[in-house]
């Protein structure tokens, strides 16, 4: 069976899912992040968009298709998480942060714009207690800040 929007055809859909799927029961979600890594960089530069709504909104966009619970804008007592994934056991809080970066940054010039998008990120998790919301659920609960610098140049902050 091929999908008419995608061209795709069905397993290639279900090998994404079930890698995802397979990742995020594991609670490994560096491979999650490596999935993502490989999805932005097929993505032609021209449709980028330097915006942390563009990343935000694929992410969403991608975990929904593969039929994932996740929601967006999720609103709790301390602000809104950017995205909330539940699974079996398992509650994953997001934050997503973008920066500008130069073309030309030097590797510890990247790594230092990455450090401090992260931090933020998980700052914001933490000081307005994004996770609080599902603690005393039975579910292990996954903090990730994301950090994008553009197109392919993805890190993340677990904890």
């Amino acid at each position: 069976m091929t999908f008419a929007f995608t061209g795709k055809n069905q397993p290639f859909v279900k090998s994404a899912q079930l890698d995802i799927g397979e990742a995020l029961r594991k609670g490994d979600l560096q491979k999650v992040l490596e999935i993502f890594r490989g999805l932005f960089a097929s993505i032609p530069y021209q449709l980028h968009i330097s915006q942390e709504a563009y990343y935000h909104s694929v992410f969403y966009a991608v975990l929904n298709l593969l039929g994932f619970e996740i929601d967006a804008e999720v609103s709790v007592s301390g602000g809104r998480v950017d995205a909330v994934l539940e699974l079996g056991d398992k509650a994953f809080v997001f934050e997503f942060k973008y920066k500008d970066c130069p073309q030309d940054a030097t590797p510890e010039a990247k790594r230092a714009i990455f450090d401090s998008a992260l931090e933020e990120g998980m700052n914001q998790i933490e000081n307005r207690s994004y996770a609080k919301k599902y603690e005393g659920s039975g579910k292990t609960v996954y903090q990730a800040a994301f950090a994008f610098l553009g197109r392919d140049n993805i890190e993340m902050l677990v904890k």
